[in-house]
Parts: structure tokens; C-alpha cells; sequence
């Protein structure tokens, strides 16, 4: 189970440490790729074969479909951690997560998301503010 925050900083080469604990989570083989909200969502190989499943069962007559596929498929790129649990987060993805230097890595359950602080940190204020209305909206724990 992924789950936990985690401090980090982007390095002068867009490299990140991915916690062991979350390493360990994943496996070694991993899946980089926008986030739906602004971050980077990393996929173990499992998870991220559940999610290319799920994208491959939406109909492709539906321009929505059509898109979110293409998006997600596209801005995919296999990713792996050096010796020292870094990975290079292309800028292309830290790009579409504002991300500059200063990171929250999270685990979100079967996937981890790469955030940048200030994003994060504004992002849970608000959903710390809207907790008793988001759960009253998904009916209850």
C-alpha cells in the first residue's frame, strides 16, 4: 500500500529521491505520467497495466475518451531509479506539475504523485477546509 508524504528537492538535473518505502511498493519497473490534477503520477508496472487496461475499455468514438487516452498514453515514459533512488522526472511532466524545486511525493494507494510544495500545500488547505463536504459527497467512509 502506497500511502505517506514525503519531503524532497529536484536536483540541478530534474532528478528526485523516490523513497525506498515507496521503491519497495512499486517494483522496479515504473511508469511516469501527467497527473490528472497538476503533478506526476508514478505507476508501478501492475498499476499502471490496471490503468492502460481501464484507458483501452473506454470507447474510442467518444472525443473525451479519445483524448484522455491520448494524453496519458502519450506523456508516458518508463522511468528508473539510479543506485541512489533518484529518477529523472522529464520536464515535460515537471512542467505540467509547476514543479521547480522543493517536492512533496505522496502516496495516493496504487500509485505515487510527484507535487511541487507550494502547489501541495495550498491544494490540502483547501481539502483539509472542504473535508466534511467531500466525505458527506462520496457518502461516508
Amino acid at each position: 500500500m502506497l500511502v505517506g508524504t514525503h519531503e524532497h528537492r529536484v536536483d540541478s538535473k530534474g532528478r528526485v529521491v523516490l523513497p525506498s518505502r515507496f521503491r519497495e511498493g512499486l517494483g522496479e519497473e515504473l511508469i511516469a505520467t501527467v497527473g490528472i490534477d497538476p503533478c506526476v503520477s508514478i505507476y508501478g508496472l501492475g498499476g499502471w497495466e490496471g490503468l492502460f487496461n481501464r484507458l483501452s475499455s473506454l470507447s474510442s468514438s467518444r472525443a473525451s475518451h479519445r483524448d484522455l487516452k491520448r494524453l496519458l498514453m502519450a506523456s508516458a515514459v518508463q522511468v528508473e531509479p539510479d543506485s541512489m533512488g533518484r529518477l529523472l522526472v522529464p520536464s515535460y511532466l515537471r512542467e505540467h506539475a509547476k514543479i521547480t524545486r522543493d517536492v512533496y511525493i505522496i502516496g495516493v494507494g496504487d500509485h505515487v504523485e510527484i507535487w511541487d510544495r507550494e502547489e501541495w500545500d495550498r491544494r490540502r488547505a483547501r481539502l483539509m477546509d472542504e473535508l466534511p463536504s467531500i466525505v458527506e459527497e462520496v457518502d461516508g467512509l
